[in-house]
């Protein structure tokens, strides 16, 4: 487990750091994040929890919504 969302993690296999491949939804509250190893190739992917109000959601929760033009 990473201890904050910045931090890549060491690949279990090769033992390189891993970047960052994708992004997706999770279960609510949390996102998947998916890394790859450029070195060995392999991927792992981790649950984190994500707090809503330092998301994209924050524009939703402030009426920044708008109906299309």
């Amino acid at each position: 487990m990473i201890a904050t969302t910045n931090e890549r993690p060491m690949c279990p296999a090769c033992k390189h750091r891993m970047a960052l491949a994708r992004i997706s939804p999770g279960e609510r509250g949390f996102e998947v994040r998916t890394f790859e190893c450029s070195t060995c190739g392999r991927t792992e992917k981790l649950s984190l929890s994500v707090d809503p109000m330092k998301t994209d959601a924050v524009g939703w929760l402030a009426s920044e919504l708008k109906p299309p033009n």
